[in-house]
């Protein structure tokens, strides 16, 4: 297993673990926005040795550069995909000339799920080309 597919396996551990840690404080403290604090647990993404951050020593080669650059493609269409679905969604639902008034933990919370959701889809296009062998 490469250093970037235990990257991929430990990023969708913290991502469960996370969405898992929200759902609970959410049910327990009764208010989703004392429950923002479990999205620090993000930062354990960096954690690893074997993190995708390489500032000195191995560097990828040409394959795993290849995956990686994929994976985060992929990443940010998803979320490009979703942010467009929100967008669509709310403009036929509320009408196109209505504005939207948003609490600040609201705007933040979405931009950590935003977080979570590239995360999560670049950890998984990384596992997935990875086991599938030919990724070109």
């Amino acid at each position: 297993m490469t250093d970037s597919e235990k990257w991929a396996w430990w990023t969708l551990g913290i991502v469960a673990l996370t969405a898992i840690a929200y759902a609970t404080f959410v049910a327990l403290l009764k208010n989703p926005n004392a429950a923002q604090a479990v999205f620090a647990l993000l930062a354990l993404t960096a954690l690893p040795a074997h993190s995708r951050r390489y500032f000195t020593g191995r560097m990828l080669d040409e394959r795993e550069r290849d995956i990686s650059n994929k994976a985060l493609l992929a990443g940010f269409r998803g979320l490009w995909v979703v942010f467009i679905g929100f967008v669509l969604i709310f403009g036929f639902a509320r009408g196109w000339d209505t504005s939207i008034t948003v609490p600040m933990w609201m705007l933040s919370s979405t931009i950590w799920w935003a977080a979570m959701l590239v995360l999560t889809v670049e950890a998984t296009t990384t596992v997935v080309l990875y086991r599938r062998g030919a990724h070109a």
